[in-house]
Formats: C-alpha cells, sequence, structure tokens
C-alpha cells in the first residue's frame, strides 16, 4: 500500500511520495503488472505558478460552472456533446487540444455566475483556495489545467488482494485490481483503499503460521559504503524525466514520442540504476525511472485507445486484439 505514481509526471495533484516505489519494488522482486498504461488525468486543476496543482471538482461542472479558453470562448460543445459533462478523459484531451489551438498554457473554470455566499458554504476548501491567491470567485475566473491524477494499473492482484507472488499483497493506488476497468469513475478509489486495505489485511492474517509470534528479526543496520558513484544530481534527473512523460506519454500518445520516450529513459537508466545511493531522494529517482520505462513499454503495445490510454495514431477501440489486460513481469 505505497500509493500511487502522479509524480512521474510534471503536472499532478499527487503528494511527493507518489512515486510508484511499491510498483518498482514489486517488479523487482519478480511479480505481475498489470494495466500500467492507464493513468488517469483530472481536467480540471488549478493552475497558478508555483502553486501546487490542487483538484479543482468537478461537481463545479455538475452544478453548472463552464470552461473558457484565454479569448473568453467557451469550446467544449466543439468536442462532446455533453459539454463540460463529458467523461474526464474527453475534457482532459479537450482541454489540452484547446491550449495547443490558442498556444495558451491553461483555461478557465467560469462560477460567476453562482451565488457567492452559496459557492462558500458549497465548496468552502476550493472558495478558501481561491481566496489565498486572490481570486474573487464572483468577478475572476479560475485558470486550471489538467494533471495526473490517478494510476489504474499496477501490481496485479486477486479478489482476495494477492499478487503473483507468495505471501505478497497489495491494495489500494498501487494495486492493479481491475475495479476500475480502463477508466475510473470518481471516489472509486476507496474500494481499492479501504475495501481491499481490509481484504488484504484479512487475507494476510489468514496465513499466518501459528507458534511464530515469539520470533524476534534482529534489527537491519545501515552498512551501505559511501560511494562517489552517487554523485549525481537527482533533482534534475527526476524533473526532466517528468517533463518528458507529461510531453510524450501524457494525454494523448503517439508511436514515435513513446520510442523517443523509451530511448531516453533506457539512457538516463545507464548512469543511475548502477549508483548506491543512502537517502531517499536517489532511491526514489531509480523506481521512478523503473516505473516510466514500464509505462511508456505498455502504452505502445496497447494500440488502440480504450479509456483514460488515447493514441492519435489508434483513435479506435480494438476488442479483438485488445479487450485485454496488458501483464509485464521481469524477464518477460
Amino acid at each position: 500500500a505505497t500509493g500511487g505514481a502522479g509524480q512521474l509526471y510534471r503536472e499532478t495533484t499527487n503528494p511527493e511520495v507518489a512515486t510508484g516505489d511499491g510498483i518498482a519494488m514489486a517488479y523487482r522482486a519478480g511479480a505481475v503488472l498489470q494495466d500500467l498504461e492507464f493513468m488517469q488525468f483530472h481536467p480540471t486543476t488549478l493552475y497558478i505558478a508555483g502553486a501546487s496543482r490542487t483538484l479543482i471538482t468537478e461537481t463545479l461542472r455538475g452544478e453548472g460552472a463552464v470552461l473558457l479558453d484565454n479569448n473568453g470562448s467557451r469550446f467544449m460543445k466543439d468536442y462532446d456533446e455533453s459539454a463540460e459533462l463529458a467523461p474526464r478523459d474527453i475534457v482532459s484531451r479537450a482541454i489540452l487540444a484547446q491550449m495547443l489551438k490558442t498556444k495558451s498554457t491553461h483555461v478557465y473554470l467560469d462560477v460567476r455566475h453562482f451565488d457567492k455566499e452559496h459557492f462558500a458554504k458549497r465548496f468552502p476548501l476550493i472558495n478558501e483556495l481561491c481566496e489565498s491567491f486572490d481570486i474573487d470567485v464572483s468577478k475572476d475566473l479560475i485558470p486550471v489545467r489538467p494533471s495526473a491524477h490517478y494510476m489504474i494499473g499496477g501490481v496485479k492482484t486477486d479478489s482476495t488482494a494477492k499478487t503473483s507472488i507468495e505471501n505478497l499483497y497489495a491494495c489500494g493506488e498501487a494495486a492493479s485490481t481491475g475495479l476500475h476497468g480502463a477508466n475510473r469513475l470518481g471516489s472509486n478509489s476507496l474500494l481499492e483503499g479501504l475495501v481491499f486495505g481490509k481484504i488484504a489485511g484479512q487475507s494476510a492474517s489468514q496465513h499466518i503460521k501459528s507458534g511464530v509470534a515469539h520470533i524476534k528479526h534482529p534489527p537491519i543496520k545501515h552498512q551501505i559504503p559511501h560511494s562517489d558513484r552517487s554523485r549525481l544530481d537527482t533533482a534534475d534527473v527526476r524533473n526532466s524525466l517528468r517533463a518528458l512523460m507529461w510531453r510524450n506519454v501524457g494525454i494523448t500518445r503517439k508511436a514515435q514520442p513513446l520510442t523517443e520516450a523509451q530511448e531516453i529513459i533506457k539512457f538516463w537508466q545507464c548512469y543511475v540504476m548502477d549508483k548506491i545511493f543512502d537517502g531517499p531522494a536517489g532511491w526514489e529517482c531509480q523506481n521512478m525511472l523503473t516505473v516510466c520505462l514500464l509505462m511508456t513499454r505498455a502504452a505502445q503495445m496497447r494500440q488502440e485507445s480504450r479509456g483514460v490510454h488515447f493514441r492519435n495514431d489508434f483513435p479506435k477501440t480494438d476488442d479483438k486484439n485488445f479487450k485485454k489486460h496488458i501483464e509485464i513481469a521481469r524477464g518477460k
């Protein structure tokens, strides 16, 4: 239960610790991974330079908020008849396309027609957030853009949270339970977290052998020697990797950028993966490189569009060849 992998992308709603560590560790241990190409992007996160990409709930659009481009034009009807009420993946792609069309870094969410007092009571956190950046929702537009939000794929589990490795269980965003299909519905992360968290604990407890409670494990000593080879700017590698993933393995994908991403990641791995680190920053960097390569590989293998995975070069869903999970395991 190590969380998701949103930090693999430059734009994300996820906390700094969401670097895909559990997925990378399970891969190294030989576990089967599944559906790594399915990263869900939330269409509306606050876009202010220097601020974290805080989620602006889609409930706002459900209650009448509209999206405007930097020319003040409402554009969602041009992309889908459901307009602002279209699924997350469609709204994310529409916003991305409109940003490219208008050469802008973001679009706007318009709630100026909402009653200000009702808005403050109905959406207190968003109201407080906007006020902290001097945005008066009764007069000002809210700048938004899509961000990586939820990792649908992960370590493959069965209905009891068991992985392909004996006595290894996974739950939460690090797991791939199959619950979400190719496009998670809002709040269904609770199923993988709370429900499967309980199932994982119950399943693991049932396999505890009697008579082992008295065994005391010796403390693990830190014996990694300092290495000059670890003198590497991991922060720069991470930032470059996140920008690459956003650009080449983001909301829309295509064969050439996916191939290019794999080549670049493999090159970075050549001088990062053999280093000996003695702190989380280095370990996370190695884990990020591992998971990014696997995600890019899975995205290239799925030559169709399905759910949150959209290929510009394969825009149709291909049930004949791809109505299945893509599984990846070490050495396979």
